[in-house]
């Protein structure tokens, strides 16, 4: 397939690809698109269904995609997008990404790279903090949904998943959640340790916007994950 294929609503609903995800009315799949890995998208109305409003999902973790991209934190790269309304009604959606090169999970990356997980660490409780302070909670915020690379002598983060993210009001609990769903989706008892510990303490000095670090510390200590994990 090449890019402008995607262009064409109905072709894209009759891909096929490699399927990553499956569910009634969303999926994810893997597509070579122009001689390269790609993942589409795709959202639509069933019968069953009406009421699940999954085509507004998909828009909105579109917009949270854009708005992260737009203020400087990296969320997929977003290269075809398409949307479909019939009587002023929602039908169908879908939007093409790109596979990044050069990342992998937060605890992927610290495994194959131990001597740098304290710098990434470090980097990560910046990137985080910066987020909270501008109210963007990701609301899934696991390892496996924050990637890592390393350009230009520093780590750098992208986000993905981003469908339950919000943004706009200050909501200190679910920055504190963000932070406890991170920890608890960790495996490594070291790593989650120190997103505990030093990642948590450097994570409180950098915000710059919390009225107080006690009440903060305090608010984790009672904050339940996003998601179980097994």
């Amino acid at each position: 397939m090449v890019l402008q294929d995607f262009n064409d609503l109905d072709l894209v609903f009759q891909v096929k690809g490699e399927p990553m995800q499956t569910h009634v009315g969303r999926s994810v799949t893997r597509v070579t698109v122009d001689g390269a890995n790609h993942f589409l998208k795709r959202y639509w109305v069933t019968p069953k269904q009406v009421f699940r409003r999954f085509v507004a999902q998909g828009i909105h973790e579109l917009s949270m995609i854009d708005w992260l991209n737009e203020h400087d934190f990296a969320g997929p790269n977003v290269v075809a997008r398409g949307v479909e309304r019939k009587f002023g009604v929602l039908t169908r959606m879908m939007f093409l990404m790109r596979e990044a090169t050069g990342e992998m999970p937060l605890e992927r990356y610290c495994r194959k790279h131990p001597s740098q997980r304290s710098a990434v660490l470090d980097s990560l409780a910046r990137h985080t903090a910066n987020l909270h302070d501008v109210c963007f909670y990701h609301k899934d915020y696991s390892e496996r949904h924050l990637f890592v690379r390393y350009q230009n002598g520093e780590h750098a983060f992208r986000q993905i998943d981003v469908e339950r993210a919000t943004v706009g009001s200050k909501r200190e609990t679910k920055a504190a959640a963000d932070i406890k769903t991170l920890a608890c989706s960790i495996a490594d008892p070291e790593l989650s340790a120190a997103i505990e510990g030093a990642f948590l303490d450097q994570y409180i000095d950098l915000r710059a916007t919390l009225d107080s670090r006690q009440s903060f510390r305090d608010l984790y200590a009672t904050a339940v994950a996003t998601k179980e994990f097994e």
